[in-house]
């Protein structure tokens, strides 16, 4: 899982969540279903959980600075009509994510940050808590072949610098988004084949990086 920053988008996983999410019926389920879920969840479905938090709190005009160009939620209920015991359930779910999931664990050396960053999240699903829209800066629109932050430099890659280079394994699928050139800089050529997949030595490179050995 590519990660630049402690925000609820602050990596690809949330990022891909959000981009494919279609329905507030989807959110809710998505929502819920995390909640009940026992034990220690695992980074991913962490970051999911915690997307599907923050884009909640969007719904009721609370957004994040980072939060993502989206498709409108057809279904999507006004703001006021966004039911309050679904707020409490996210609530609740992000202190469950603080006190125990995987994504903690990885947080564990800048928990400082991640914790600034679930507590900007509980204020913002709490409606009688301030938020102030004057002190979010304009976010910058990511163009339209945006496919995520590069795991090497985390600049934007897009279709024409970059690619989705996807890897499943024991059922799970592992996702960079590299910029060509960032590749190109660390190993030598040819690097990709005519139709711009990676050839073997480019492709064992991607693999070294996820921590697998082809």
């Amino acid at each position: 899982m590519g990660t630049w920053s402690a925000g609820s988008f602050g990596n690809d996983t949330a990022l891909d969540f959000a981009r494919a999410l279609n329905s507030f019926a989807a959110l809710d389920r998505h929502l819920r279903k995390a909640a009940r879920q026992s034990g220690e969840m695992d980074a991913e479905h962490a970051a999911t959980a915690l997307a599907a938090c923050d884009i909640l709190a969007a719904m009721i005009g609370r957004p994040a600075e980072d939060v993502p160009e989206m498709t409108k939620l057809a279904d999507a209920p006004a703001a006021k009509d966004v039911p309050r015991d679904l707020l409490r359930v996210a609530r609740n779910l992000v202190k469950q994510l603080r006190k125990g999931s995987e994504l903690a664990e990885l947080w564990e050396d800048d928990a400082d940050e991640w914790h600034e960053a679930l507590d900007d999240l509980q204020a913002r699903l709490t409606p009688s808590r301030p938020y102030h829209t004057s002190s979010k800066p304009k976010r910058e629109a990511l163009p339209d072949d945006f496919l995520g932050y590069c795991y090497i430099c985390y600049g934007q890659v897009t279709e024409r610098n970059g690619l989705l280079f996807e890897h499943t394994v024991f059922g799970g699928t592992n996702a960079f988004y590299p910029h060509r050139k960032c590749i190109e800089d660390q190993i030598p050529g040819p690097h990709w084949a005519s139709d711009g997949a990676p050839l073997p030595a480019t492709r064992a490179k991607l693999l070294r990086d996820m921590g697998i050995e082809d």
